[in-house]
């Protein structure tokens, strides 16, 4: 211990002797931890930390998917869910998951908030108990939804002001009356994804209204159920026991499950759930700003190969004096790990600021983004990094420069070739490694920026200028045919004279509403059967749906392709109209014109009279396509259109609208406007999710934009550090051979000469580094094909580009120390020491 102290002092003092050289180190140092300190912040709150309930490692998400349809994650039924508790043998318990839309009333403001009915088990099975009161259990059981609610901490602060007189109060959510009887902790939040966290839970039995005790296997009213696997049982046994299950539910129930859809239960890591549609992009995230540190290392690593020179003296002396190869070692490694700890200290500072800048570029949907925060692991982290970043880089100066000779350092010829030489390869190889690893990220980078860039100009099949868009959420009580919008009349009333009044307002040029707005998230997906098809069909059609009002494509600009659009006069006493895309066109009527045909929805199925007394079969209900229309982007922008199918609002409604208000000008003017034209039909009815349609593209592209932004701004660090090296190493060139050079001038060389001297020796080093980067890039850049769209991982021009970009930088950095050697007099040179 009393030599690792007095090799600390003595790398302080060598600190401070040499300023200039420290703060740079430093500085180098403190931008590379602290990059990789605030990223390794957000991927240890998003990716690493465990979910905070008991034993995370047991829960999972169960789900539907029809594989032979290619439709994933369609939910769960309360028969399917009743299986998974009785007849699976795989969970301690589970819960079934319905999120709901509810409208908060009875206070000045209506809200939207967003409510979970889940099964009374559920804080029980994660281990949650209430900061304040308590939470439900199966005491709290009830056929249908119980009265009693549990609130998040949010809006216990939001609308009771975190009253601790809460307990008991009464709060009218969709026209029914609930009783709070706890507040969840306020890091609680619900393990699942939902439009926003969730601020209601109230235990729902799931057989009594508003469910009914007919709930079918078709009824897919659950987002997935919540379960906790048996102790011991790992997801992969489970999901094996899962698929024996879901075969015996299939052959049992053939109606419900017919071969062609595919119907099969599938199991995920609630962990995994979360996170994994974010995880490559932040994985790719850290390695390249891992990239970023490994250059700064080698930086720093120059700067001490080149310190190293001027202390031979002193370290020959040591060496006279007795001081071993390890002993010096070890004196050179305590001053790099001492650089390294202070530039890991300024880089905490550096990552404080970091973490904030993340937090504000992160897409909103970034999962337990609440978390980030520096913390224990993350404080490890740094000192860990520290301590290794300061081994990495000073390592090789450290051998290097305890191989001094005495002899040799004490004679004139102390710069001799040999010893030169040696230094200068290994300086070399730092900047090729910088410059290799510099145009890894920079092919990445440009390969994202492509996406990106290709992304934006993508064709939407609508116009989102000047367009304004809300949300209605109709309330619906747990009494159904209490509510005031229970039936499809009261439904179009409401719809009816709120987009009147909002078509009134000035500016206001086209309105129009639609069940499932493009891009948001929102979808819903129906089978259906066209007139004439077989009984059995071997792929049974499906098509994503969307209610919409007459006016809703005048309002999004979406183009007619043939046929009609829908008019005032296709209401409920008309004949059941429909428009469909043209990618529903194409792929289910092919070669035919689809105007004029009929389809109906839902699974067309033989039934079979047991009996004479056995019920009719019921017929379908015919729909008429009266319209194509161009296809639009849903899902998100990087797939191609699917099939969707309209319906007209007037003939079938529900209670959720969102609204679209072309304007004439600025769109978001119109906002408090059209709040307020909403709430004069119906005062308890909450507008929410107001925004411009351009922000719900933006939206679209806020994860694809985060990666993008910052592999952008670690490769330009990493361009701008890897030009700095070589710069370094060529000025270290022309001051080691400056004697030379004055010779060379001395007997003849021209300007030019000594230009193509220095150049060529930076070009070699600039060629190596992108050889090497380009072999890097061609074998890295397939881990982020699946971010790319619209460019391939290995695209030439991409390729060829930026490799020479690179090395026109690299000519750049070059040209500096170049043009001073062409300076050089050689009678100064002659005496050079």
């Amino acid at each position: 211990m009393s030599t690792f102290l007095q090799d600390l002092r003595y790398a302080a003092r060598a600190a401070l002797r040499a300023p200039a050289f420290s703060a740079i180190a430093i500085l180098t140092l403190a931008l590379g931890i602290g990059a990789n300190t605030a990223l390794f912040t957000v991927v240890d709150a998003v990716l690493l930390e465990p979910l905070p309930f008991r034993h995370p490692e047991q829960l999972v998400r169960v789900t539907v998917d029809f594989t032979n349809q290619h439709a994933k994650d369609i939910g769960l039924s309360a028969p399917e869910l009743w299986d998974l508790r009785d007849r699976s043998g795989l969970f301690e318990a589970v819960a079934g998951i319905w999120p709901v839309s509810a409208n908060f009333t009875g206070a000045d403001e209506p809200e939207r908030i967003e409510a979970a009915i889940v099964d009374a088990n559920y804080f029980q099975m994660l281990g949650v108990s209430g900061q304040l009161g308590r939470v439900f259990d199966m005491s709290d059981y009830d056929p249908g939804i119980a009265t009693v609610a549990v609130i998040s901490d949010g809006l216990w602060r939001r609308r009771f002001g975190a009253d601790p007189a809460v307990l008991g109060r009464r709060i009218r959510i969709d026209n029914d009356m609930y009783s709070i009887i706890g507040v969840a902790p306020r890091s609680f939040r619900h393990p699942g994804r939902t439009e926003t966290d969730v601020d209601v839970w109230a235990p729902g039995g799931w057989k009594a209204a508003p469910f009914g005790a007919g709930l079918g296997r078709r009824a897919y009213v659950f987002a997935g159920a919540i379960g906790r696997l048996k102790p011991g049982l790992t997801v992969q046994a489970a999901q094996a026991q899962l698929d024996v299950l879901a075969a015996d539910l299939r052959r049992q129930f053939r109606g419900d499950y017919p071969a062609s859809a595919g119907w099969t239960l599938r199991m995920i890591p609630l962990h995994d759930d979360l996170v994994g549609d974010v995880r490559p992009a932040l994985l790719t995230l850290l390695a390249a700003v891992g990239c970023v540190l490994l250059i700064a290392c080698a930086n720093v690593a120059n700067l001490l190969l080149a310190r190293s020179s001027v202390r031979q003296r002193e370290i020959a002396i040591r060496r006279a004096l007795g001081a071993g190869r390890a002993r010096l070692i070890q004196q050179l490694l305590t001053e790099s790990v001492l650089l390294a700890a202070v530039g890991g200290l300024l880089g905490l500072f550096v990552a404080v600021w970091g973490v904030d800048g993340l937090v504000q570029v992160s897409p909103a949907n970034l999962p337990n983004l609440h978390a980030v925060s520096i913390n224990g692991a993350v404080l490890a982290f740094t000192a860990g990094m520290s301590i290794l970043t300061g081994l990495v880089f000073g390592l090789a100066p450290a051998i290097q420069g305890s191989t001094v000779d005495l002899n040799q350092v004490m004679r004139e010829s102390a710069r001799s070739a040999t010893a030169a030489g040696r230094l200068a390869r290994l300086r070399a190889m730092f900047v090729v490694s910088e410059f290799a690893l510099a145009l890894v990220l920079l092919v990445g980078a440009a390969l994202l920026i492509q996406s990106f860039w290709r992304l934006q100009r993508v064709s939407l099949g609508f116009d989102p200028q000047s367009l304004l868009t809300a949300r209605i959420w109709l309330p619906q009580p747990n009494a159904p045919e209490t509510g005031p919008y229970f039936t499809h009349p009261a439904r179009v009333s409401f719809y009816r004279r709120a987009l009147e009044r909002i078509a009134a307002l000035p500016g206001v040029t086209a309105v129009g509403g639609v069940s499932n707005l493009p891009l948001s998230g929102l979808r819903g997906i129906t089978s259906f059967f066209k007139e004439g098809d077989a009984i059995d069909v071997s792929d049974t059609p499906t098509a994503h749906t969307a209610i919409v009002t007459p006016g809703y494509f005048d309002a999004m600009r979406i183009g007619l392709a043939g046929g009609r659009l829908f008019s005032e006069h296709d209401d409920d006493k008309s004949p059941p109209v429909v428009v469909v895309s043209e990618a529903l066109a194409r792929r289910y009527f092919a070669g035919q014109d689809p105007i004029g045909k009929r389809m109906a929805f839902g699974r067309r199925v033989q039934q079979r009279q047991s009996s004479p007394l056995a019920a009719p079969a019921q017929a379908p209900t015919w729909q008429t396509i009266v319209g194509v229309v161009r296809d639009v982007k849903n899902d998100n922008l990087e797939q191609d259109p699917v099939p969707v199918v309209y319906r007209n609002l007037p003939q079938i409604s529900n209670l959720n609208l969102s609204l679209v208000v072309r304007a004439g000008g600025d769109p978001a003017r119109l906002a408090e406007s059209i709040r307020r034209e909403v709430r004069a039909v119906d005062p308890n009815e909450p507008l929410y999710a107001v925004e411009t349609m351009n922000t719900v593209v933006s939206a679209a592209l806020a994860q694809r934009r985060f990666t993008t932004l910052l592999l952008s701004f670690f490769a330009a660090t990493a361009l701008i550090l890897s030009a700095i090296g070589i710069y370094g190493v060529m000025a270290y060139f022309v001051g080691q051979r400056t004697h030379e050079i004055g010779i060379r001038v001395a007997l003849g060389a021209s300007a030019a000469d000594v230009l193509r001297l220095v150049l060529g020796q930076g070009v070699r080093l600039a060629a190596w580094g992108v050889a090497a980067g380009l072999a890097g890039a061609l074998a890295i850049t397939r881990a982020i094909e699946g971010l790319l769209y619209g460019v391939g991982p290995r695209d030439p021009i991409t390729f060829i580009v930026l490799a020479s970009f690179l090395s026109a930088v690299a000519l750049a950095a070059c040209y500096i120390p170049a043009r001073r050697a062409t300076r050089v007099d050689p009678i100064t040179a002659l005496r050079y020491e």
